[in-house]
């Protein structure tokens, strides 16, 4: 029998044994190891190919790629963000809003750029040899940076440009952009410069928008010159922008006009409501007088039905006492006849205890034995006739005694009446009617016995009391003396109770409109109401006038509101104009506005240039980042190192080359080969970049130069790539989150942070929210008083929730400012 061959028997006999066992095991085991050093040396060999990348590239060949593909990923937001600057920076009527959102989404775009510079710059040699380490190490250098970069850029800009700008420099900042103002208002016209604010606006003329501001800012000398004509200009850019947009405001004058007509249709039919309630008071009246006369007659057969009970309680104690009583009288007349001495007192005692005891199995008022007796007057003739029969029979002496006794006062024996008993039911009923009438009190609620019609029933003072406690359990107030005879007082209270019903109504319905007026006023008392005049400086804004009124035409509307606001803004733009330049300075008047024209001229250039050399320098390199790629592959599988140090040397060399291509291609190439409208030599323009060049800002003027000239060309890239990955709108999604964590590290800021506490206290400003759902629910989340209208708030960023029944809540930021401290959110 050999190994291979086994019978089955001796098969059998071996797997069965200790031996056998121990093999099996020995060989699984060895397995194990084997399983583990070729894991071992795989890894090993990884190993040693990632070590010899490292030592020949810097870095492996994953860690390289991964970063060329975070390259390419970063591009399309930051090209995206290129374009969404233009569009804001150059737009038409773009808000400090606006700035706001897009300068977020490019400050978070640039912390991401900047940690994957530094990681790739960074992140070499062992820092890099394992995964796990390379990622953590990246994760760091993200958590220092990016922060770093997002607040660093706000923190740079705002101290070192805006914060430290001269008052001169503010108020010419304010007024380079009202003169971008004017031009697209066409109330200045610059010879040679064709821009045509009627047509369709490409990326040349937002890009030409964007820079304008901050070309005639850097020109001193047109400045000059146009101060000198600004009123005469400000009045023709405020008339031109006001009648150019006439029509639009007059169409969402005469909009609102219609719905205010229908509020008041609602309105009026509310009022015809609130008549017809009041009109009801007389049957109202006739319906409560019913219920209370109904009221009455079921007292009164609730009355009735309680004497009959009574009675009949009464009738059966009587029928029961009579005889009893009879026989108590018996016996006392017995003990009577008794002797004088203890054996009377002692019959006199046992009958009263007798008596006591009878009594209190009745549960009645306790009555003395002599209440029961019957007094019987006694007539003269029977008193002389009884006086006679005993004085014969005494042989005079009764007769002697009474003279006696008349002589010293007394009534000689003469009596008016005697007390006599019966056994008749009826006296004894008469009895407990009177000594039991506290207990039928009590059961009616406090009438009387004897009350024998329903007339007296209902004008006891009782029946008034208890129907005028009824009254008040429905709303009607009458006095307390009220009786039910007082008809007037009682139409009166039903009125009073039916206006208080509907004036109720009328409150609660205006509530719910978001109104507080009296019902009944007539079309022009109604959009003369406070409430109304406020919901039409809402919709009318900075056009508002007061009071303005619905029914005007187009005329009237020119003439009232259209005029008045010319001449309000142009005294507003004059007066910043005409300012000294002290009311620019920090704490000064016109501070946040001058910071904010500086801000909106300055800062968008920057970016916008910053932001293009970024793109086309990312888009430039990434090839060569490939050929790097394609290289650092071949250089792995070729193990010669004898011409290592000319390779890096040379290497070297094509990399300078390279990156001074670039260099040239990105800046040099565009202003040399390229132009437009407003960078040819015979441009206007070209006055304003020689104006530059003579004020020794020739660096400026080139960079300004080359952004007309390449904005153009990538912006309409950045937004393709937007308009099908969306990239602004994802943006927008998770905005509110890190708006509100800049806003907790770096707080808006447009007064001076060296101000006093008592002119920060000067500084506080009224916050209002409108919305457009009545009893909405507004809460300032950033602050712990709860929102009022008209709160004083010290100006800032406030995080504003909007909240209803029925709809969802929005949640925003606004910006409270000396301009600008009412805010519409709308669900």
């Amino acid at each position: 029998m050999t190994d291979n061959k086994k019978s089955p028997f001796a098969t059998s006999l071996l797997d069965q044994t200790p031996t056998q066992q121990k093999m099996q095991a020995a060989e699984k085991q060895l397995k194990k190891v084997q399983k583990k050093q070729h894991s071992q040396a795989t890894k090993a060999a990884i190993h040693k190919e990632r070590e010899a990348q490292i030592t020949k590239l810097g870095k492996p060949f994953w860690w390289m790629l991964f970063m060329f593909i975070c390259s390419i990923l970063y591009l399309f937001p930051e090209a995206v963000f290129n374009a969404a600057l233009t569009e804001v920076a150059g737009g038409k009527n773009s808000s400090e809003e606006d700035l706001r959102a897009v300068e977020l989404f490019g400050r978070t775009i640039s912390g991401i750029g900047v940690t994957l510079l530094l990681a790739d710059m960074l992140l070499k040699g062992k820092r890099v040899a394992r995964v796990g380490r390379a990622l953590g190490h990246f994760a760091l250098i993200a958590i220092l940076v990016w922060p770093t970069v997002f607040f660093g850029q706000k923190w740079l800009v705002d101290h070192f440009i805006i914060d430290a700008s001269t008052p001169a420099e503010r108020q010419q900042a304010y007024l380079s952009q009202i003169l971008r103002s004017a031009l697209i208002e066409k109330s200045i016209q610059f010879e040679g410069i064709n821009y045509d604010p009627d047509s369709e606006h490409n990326a040349t003329e937002k890009t030409f928008l964007s820079v304008f501001g901050g070309l005639v800012y850097a020109d001193d000398k047109l400045v000059d010159d146009i101060k000198e004509k600004k009123r005469m200009i400000m009045e023709k850019f405020v008339r031109d922008r006001a009648l150019s947009r006439f029509d639009e405001h007059y169409a969402n004058y005469d909009d609102f006009r219609q719905t205010l007509r229908s509020h008041y249709k609602e309105y009026a039919q509310g009022s015809n409501d609130y008549n017809q309630a009041l009109s009801t008071a007389p049957s109202r009246s006739d319906e409560y007088w019913l219920d209370t006369q109904n009221q009455v007659k079921q007292g009164w057969e609730k009355y009735q039905k309680g004497v009959s009970a009574y009675e009949g309680r009464v009738e059966s104690r009587a029928q029961k006492i009579a005889p009893k009583m009879y026989d108590f009288f018996e016996r006392r007349n017995k003990c009577a006849d008794m002797k004088k001495g203890s054996r009377k007192d002692n019959c006199y005692e046992r009958l009263q205890n007798g008596y006591d005891k009878e009594i209190a199995k009745y549960s009645i008022p306790y009555i003395p034995p002599d209440d029961w007796l019957i007094r019987e007057e006694i007539s003269t003739s029977e008193n002389v006739g009884n006086s006679i029969i005993t004085g014969i029979m005494t042989f005079g002496l009764f007769t002697a005694m009474q003279a006696a006794d008349a002589a010293t006062g007394g009534d000689g024996g003469f009596k008016d009446h005697r007390m006599v008993y019966t056994n008749d039911v009826n006296h004894y009923k008469n009895v407990l009617m009177v000594k039991m009438e506290p207990d039928f009190v009590k059961e009616s609620g406090g009438y009387p016995l004897g009350i024998s019609t329903i007339h007296e029933f209902r004008h006891h003072q009782l029946t008034s009391t208890k129907v005028n406690n009824t009254l008040k359990q429905k709303g009607l107030t009458l006095p307390s003396t009220w009786v039910m005879a007082d008809r007037t007082s009682f139409d009166n209270a039903v009125a009073n109770k039916v206006r208080q019903e509907a004036d109720n109504r009328w409150r609660s319905t205006m509530k719910n409109k978001g109104l507080d007026m009296p019902p009944n006023l007539s079309w022009q008392q109604f959009q003369q109401q406070g409430d109304i005049q406020k919901r039409i400086e809402r919709q009318m804004k900075e056009l508002y006038i007061s009071p303005t009124l619905a029914d005007w035409n187009n005329r009237e509307f020119k003439q009232r509101i259209i005029e008045p606001n010319i001449q309000r803004k142009t005294t507003e733009y004059l007066n910043v104009l005409e300012a000294q330049q002290a009311e620019f300075a920090d704490g000064g008047a016109f501070e946040s506005t001058g910071k904010s024209a500086l801000r909106a001229t300055i800062v968008p250039p920057i970016s916008m240039s910053i932001s293009l050399a970024l793109v086309l320098l990312t888009v430039l390199k990434l090839p060569m980042k490939a050929a790097e790629l394609v290289q650092a592959k071949r250089k792995t599988k070729d193990d010669g190192e004898s011409q290592e140090g000319q390779n890096k040397a040379k290497d070297g060399y094509i990399k300078a080359g390279i990156s001074a291509a670039l260099l040239l291609s990105i800046f040099v190439v565009p202003v040399t080969l390229s132009s437009n409208q407003y960078t040819v030599k015979d441009s206007a323009m070209h006055y304003f970049f020689e104006q530059m060049e003579n004020n020794d800002s020739a660096g400026i003027s080139f960079a300004l130069k080359w952004l007309l000239v390449t904005q153009p060309i990538v912006q309409p890239i950045g937004a393709s790539i937007d308009e099908y990955l969306f990239i602004t709108k994802g943006f927008d999604a998770i905005s509110e989150p890190i708006n509100r964590f800049d806003l907790a590290i770096l707080p808006e800021h447009d007064t001076s942070a060296q101000s006093s506490p008592a002119s920060a206290a000067k500084a506080l400003l009224p916050l209002t929210i409108n919305t457009n759902v009545a009893n909405a629910n507004i809460a300032v989340m950033n602050i712990k008083p709860k929102y009022q209208t008209g709160m004083m708030l010290p100006p800032g960023g406030y995080d504003i929730k909007v909240s209803a029944s029925g709809h969802q809540a929005i949640r925003t930021w606004v910006y409270l400012k000396p301009e600008e401290t009412e805010f519409t959110i709308n669900l």
